[in-house]
């Protein structure tokens, strides 16, 4: 396909960079292959082989969890370039005032300025858009299956993101069949539901035995070539409780000052 064809396809973006090379470099970077930014956007390898060869693009939906795993902006992603900010400049007025100050007074305006300076820095940490997301008790195996009782847990405050806003519930990871994409004691954020396309990650349950794995038309996948496919006969009770939409990283999880605020909230 030309250049020309590539750009009337919509296949490249803003700043004249194809959307294929973008993911590709960005992937490599990252050190991740084909297969494991798949499942980290919570696609089939062959839908990240097609981004990456030009056949096709992702959808407007995948894009801020692409640039969320490839740790892009969307300004990056589609070439749009941001205005830059004009230099800080002192204004005339308070130029000509502090000048006209005597030394000992200019020392106080220093020293003002000092303090304000500090209060500034105090408070320049943005806040958050926080929402509540259940963090489920139970273990999602990915080696040993767990046994299932009585959905137990706790409602936990998470930033607002692309993948939390669109997530029901955290589940952990136990065990490493699921490397190198999920590792043992990861939290990953589940979207309820039960269609799932072949490539794609959820979290199943047959009987009182429970996995995360890889769905495919033959049985559940493990991203961990040393464990079987598991396969199922027609007297297995198999549900989809949902899918992965990804990991929800220590960074999203509120901090101690941000859950203090909202207690303060709460009590005011």
């Amino acid at each position: 396909m030309s250049r020309q064809e590539q750009k009337e396809a919509g296949l490249i973006n803003a700043a004249g960079i194809s959307y294929a090379e973008i993911i590709r470099r960005c992937r490599r970077e990252k050190g991740l292959n084909q297969e494991e930014l798949g499942a980290m956007v919570s696609v089939g390898k062959n839908a990240v082989g097609a981004w990456e060869s030009g056949r096709s693009r992702p959808d407007l939906s995948s894009v801020p969890v692409i640039c969320e795993a490839l740790g892009l902006s969307l300004e990056e992603f589609y070439g749009v370039r941001q205005k830059k900010r004009a230099k800080n400049t002192v204004p005339e007025e308070f130029a000509s005032r502090y000048s006209a100050l005597t030394e000992y007074h200019r020392k106080i305006v220093l020293r003002e300025m000092d303090a304000l300076l500090e209060m500034q820095e105090h408070n320049a940490q943005p806040r958050r858009k926080l929402i509540r997301l259940f963090r489920n008790d139970l273990s999602a195996c990915a080696g040993p299956s767990f046994t299932i009782g009585e959905t137990s847990g706790e409602e936990v405050w998470v930033e607002e993101t692309a993948l939390t806003s669109r997530a029901d519930e955290l589940i952990r990871v136990s065990g490493n069949s699921m490397e190198p994409a999920f590792h043992d004691g990861d939290q990953v954020l589940v979207r309820h539901g039960s269609a799932l396309q072949p490539g794609e990650i959820g979290i199943f349950t047959n009987g009182d035995a429970g996995y995360i794995k890889v769905y495919q038309r033959d049985g559940l996948h493990s991203l961990n070539p040393a464990y079987p496919v598991i396969e199922f006969g027609d007297g297995d009770e198999v549900r989809c409780i949902g899918k992965v939409l990804g990991i929800a990283g220590d960074e999203l999880f509120a901090r101690e000052d941000e859950l203090n605020m909202i207690e303060n909230e709460k009590r005011g």
